[in-house]
């Protein structure tokens, strides 16, 4: 059965995107509170040219040279997902399985990172222009205060608002980084259908990728609303 055989890809997918997002938020968004919050300087400078150029980069691309790396260095698995079975232990088989993760998160994540950061940056540049900034300045709050209490709490609307879409989009287009680092997920399923022409799982992982994605987007609405508290008064 289609059901079957997508429960457990899609789980592997799940862990995949929620382990790439989580570590795609850990760099990109302090990054972005940290490039918006200061006009130049040499790490401002170098950050930004990182993200402009993991940006420019497709993730088939950054998924290759990083498995390029991997297999030169010998310091990551080159891809691909062991039975954990049979590995002594629920802990031998969590660490099985996240040094195997390393390489396709890392790969799904630092495009994302660099969104998140051009995002956040831009938020942030127009949050210290608002009003209620400028005043908290002219009280003598201190600046790193202002910065990651005050204008960081406030520029997290417009990036909430798009990060549901990165989360859906995360949870079911990582197909081409499945592929190449042979991760066993809806990517990889929906290549061998295709390849046998197999209509029902194409349909079936084509629906599961619809349904990550609303599932993204229906959390973005709802840390939303918990960030801005004006859109349940006006609805």
């Amino acid at each position: 059965p289609v059901t079957t055989m997508i429960r457990e890809r899609a789980g592997n997918t799940a862990l995949l995107g929620v382990s790439a997002l989580t570590l795609a938020t850990l760099i990109g968004i302090p990054l972005g509170v940290f490039t918006g919050s200061r006009a130049h300087g040499p790490l401002v400078s170098a950050a930004r040219g990182a993200s402009a150029l993991l940006l420019a980069v497709p993730p088939l691309i950054t998924s290759l040279v990083l498995l390029l790396v991997a297999v030169r260095t010998g310091w990551l698995p080159a891809g691909g997902l062991p039975d954990t079975s049979a590995a002594g232990g629920p802990l031998a088989a969590v660490a099985i399985t996240a040094r195997h993760l390393v390489l396709p998160a890392l790969a799904l994540a630092l495009p994302i990172a660099a969104s998140l950061e051009r995002l956040q940056s831009g938020a942030m540049r127009e949050a210290l222009d608002d009003p209620s900034i400028l005043a908290a300045r002219a009280r003598g709050i201190p600046p790193r205060r202002i910065i990651w209490t005050h204008a960081w709490r406030l520029s997290l609307k417009p990036v909430v608002a798009i990060y549901g879409i990165i989360v859906g989009s995360v949870l079911s287009g990582s197909f081409a980084v499945e592929i190449v680092t042979v991760w066993p997920g809806l990517g990889d399923l929906t290549y061998q259908a295709l390849r046998s022409r197999d209509l029902y799982l194409v349909a079936g992982c084509a629906a599961t990728g619809a349904g990550f994605l609303a599932a993204g987007i229906f959390a973005s609405d709802l840390a939303l609303a918990a960030v801005d508290p004006r859109i349940e008064e006006r609805a």
